[in-house]
């Protein structure tokens, strides 16, 4: 299980990454829909329920701050 106090309290890169670690959850079939992959990374089920359907729209790059804001080195 993650330790997550809050994801709100995580840096841009550690959120994505989260983001990217709850769709794959998803995709793969290791959690079983929005309630136990919130349960299980510790968020908010209408947070994974916003991060899935960005990610089934835009892809990976849904999560990419807005124009503008300046975006760390990979």
């Amino acid at each position: 299980m993650v330790e997550i106090e809050g994801a709100h309290r995580l840096s841009p890169a550690e959120q994505e990454v989260l983001r990217l670690r709850v769709v794959t959850a998803l995709e793969s079939g290791q959690v079983e829909g929005y309630k136990q992959a919130a349960e299980v990374f510790r968020v908010s089920v209408r947070s994974v329920g916003t991060w899935w359907r960005a990610y089934r729209q835009e892809g990976a790059t849904a999560w990419r701050p807005a124009r503008g804001v300046p975006v760390p080195p990979s």
